[in-house]
């Protein structure tokens, strides 16, 4: 069985691999990330694999290989990191307003409303930060 899985939780880990990634000096195997996050290396390379879809960071193969920033970490806003991880099928947004059975149309197109000014306000948000201003 599919483990089911947050934005939050995708986007945090996104947020934590990359940090992971900004601390090392050389190219880092995803399963160092992986122990180091004290995460599963399959659900870790889901992850990685949309961060490099994003130009975020790149990625070497082979038994040399590993994963690295593409840009330094000032340069990479949470906006991206975000936009990066919505990219995944099993997001649905932090408001999930699937249901046409429950409201009429007028409460579900105010909820469509309120979902995307939320993300709105949300990405608006992000691009404030970078993944340098959470390493202090």
């Amino acid at each position: 069985m599919a483990e089911k899985v947050s934005n939050t939780k995708w986007f945090g880990m996104a947020l934590q691999a990359l940090i992971v990634l900004a601390e090392q000096d050389t190219l880092c195997p995803s399963g160092k990330i992986a122990e180091k996050l004290e995460s599963q290396s399959a659900f870790l390379r889901k992850i990685l694999t949309h961060l490099v879809k994003a130009d975020l960071i790149q990625a070497k193969e082979g038994r040399d290989g590993g994963y690295s920033l593409v840009k330094k970490p000032e340069e990479i806003t949470l906006a991206e990191v975000y936009e990066a991880m919505k990219a995944e099928n099993s997001q649905k947004g932090f408001l999930g307003v699937e249901s046409k059975e429950c409201f009429a149309p007028p409460t579900r197109e105010a909820l469509f409303e309120l979902k995307d000014e939320m993300e709105s306000w949300l990405v608006e948000g992000l691009k404030q930060k970078t993944i340098a201003d959470l390493i202090r």
